[in-house]
């Protein structure tokens, strides 16, 4: 195809005016209605002088139309034909564009096919776990990218994954499924990582504190056991001292009421007087005692 010269001649033209001349004529015209009061009897001239001042405004702004008609009238003569050039040019345009783009689809489309069968290949178990769209990259879909790096990049990203996962699940927390799922969102494995060690620290605390709290009501508890046995102990105490008291002074009356009755001479049953060794507990010595007691048999203790 030959090359194809545009030659445009646009006319170096300049527009004159007396704008100097008119610009006095104005600013001498303006200045007298500078600071102007217009009172009820002289709104009536204001208003026709305002009335002139636009007629004034308005005919230099028609002539600057009509200027501008003219002045653009080549241009727009100019620029017509030139729009009838570039519609010429577009035609070929269109249809070749139209049949390259359907090439860039076809290849677009076959290119997809070749990274589905790819992934298919490369991926095994992690299907589930890690759809095409999570490992894709924009610039597989370019023509310059082949099929061997495209190959290596998802495997090296299939890896990657499967690594990450594989750490995630060796660690030994209720935060793994947690963190499985953030990882398939962003295979990110620190994240991941941090999200399960921040949970266990979480986790180790409230334990920590449970622990603390069950320590406090365990001492609460062993502490009121051991007031509950003092209680016990002294009820206990004082106990064996009123029936101590009370079986001394039950001895004490037996003893009298012997004496008395041998003073009247009275026939009592045959009694003896024994001596016998005892060996116990001071519990058991005084459950002896209440035995005798209870019998009516006089004693005297004598503590070895």
């Amino acid at each position: 195809m030959s090359e194809i010269m545009f030659e445009v001649m646009a006319p170096a033209s300049t527009i004159s005016a007396n704008f100097e001349q008119v610009k006095e004529q104005l600013a001498e015209e303006m200045s007298q209605y500078e600071g102007i009061v217009f009172t009820e009897d002289s709104k009536a001239a204001g208003k026709k002088k305002v009335a002139e001042l636009r007629k004034t405004k308005k005919d230099i702004d028609d002539r600057r139309k009509e200027v501008k008609k003219q002045w653009m009238a080549p241009y727009n003569a100019f620029d017509e034909q030139v729009k009838e050039l570039l519609a010429l040019v577009d035609k070929p345009i269109n249809y070749i564009n139209s049949q390259v783009e359907a090439f860039e689809q076809k290849r677009l489309k076959e290119r997809e096919a070749e990274i589905q069968a790819i992934y298919q290949e490369e991926i095994g178990d992690l299907a589930e776990f890690l759809p095409l769209y999570r490992v894709r990259n924009e610039k597989w879909g370019n023509a310059s990218t082949s099929a061997k790096a495209i190959r290596n990049e998802m495997q090296a990203a299939i890896a990657s994954a499967r690594a990450g996962k594989t750490a995630i699940e060796a660690m030994q927390s209720d935060a793994v499924p947690n963190a499985l799922r953030k990882f398939q969102t962003t295979l990110n494995l620190a994240d991941a990582l941090a999200y399960i060690n921040q949970y266990e620290a979480q986790r180790a605390e409230m334990q920590k504190r449970e622990e603390e709290r069950r320590q406090k009501e365990e001492e609460r508890r062993h502490q009121a056991e051991i007031e509950r046995v003092r209680h016990e102990e002294r009820q206990r105490v004082e106990d064996e001292k009123r029936i101590r008291k009370e079986a001394e002074a039950a001895a004490i009356k037996q003893v009298t009421t012997v004496d008395e009755a041998r003073a009247s001479e009275l026939t009592l049953p045959d009694s003896h007087t024994a001596v016998y060794t005892v060996v116990g507990t001071d519990e058991e010595l005084r459950e002896l005692e209440m035995a005798m007691i209870s019998l009516g048999l006089y004693y005297e203790r004598k503590d070895a």
